[in-house]
């Protein structure tokens, strides 16, 4: 998904190859919300903002800074786990995705 971005393949993050939503800055975080489903289209992704409304924050506070929701996207590599974990990581930052 970075290869293809200037914004984000220029960043210090990923000349070191590091690619967990925790080292991300809100406008990778961004990115990748908008553009998950058009990279993995042969997946079968949906879009993130087909999530939202079913993402809420209540829970975020406990998440141990969203490490929770990583894990579960990196483990099942999935649509849904990773648009949440990308959505919990906007809002440790204060965010909320832009739709």
């Amino acid at each position: 998904l970075f290869r293809y971005t200037p914004l984000c393949r220029s960043k210090q993050w990923y000349q070191r190859r590091v690619r967990g939503h925790d080292q991300l800055d809100a406008e990778c975080l961004q990115h990748q919300w908008d553009n998950y489903h058009i990279q993995r289209t042969n997946d079968g992704w949906s879009s993130c903002d087909s999530f939202l409304s079913e993402f809420g924050s209540d829970k975020y506070p406990t998440s141990q800074r969203c490490l929770v929701y990583r894990e579960k996207c990196a483990v099942k590599d999935n649509d849904r786990p990773c648009c949440k974990s990308v959505h919990c990581h906007l809002w440790l930052m204060g965010k909320s995705p832009q739709v």
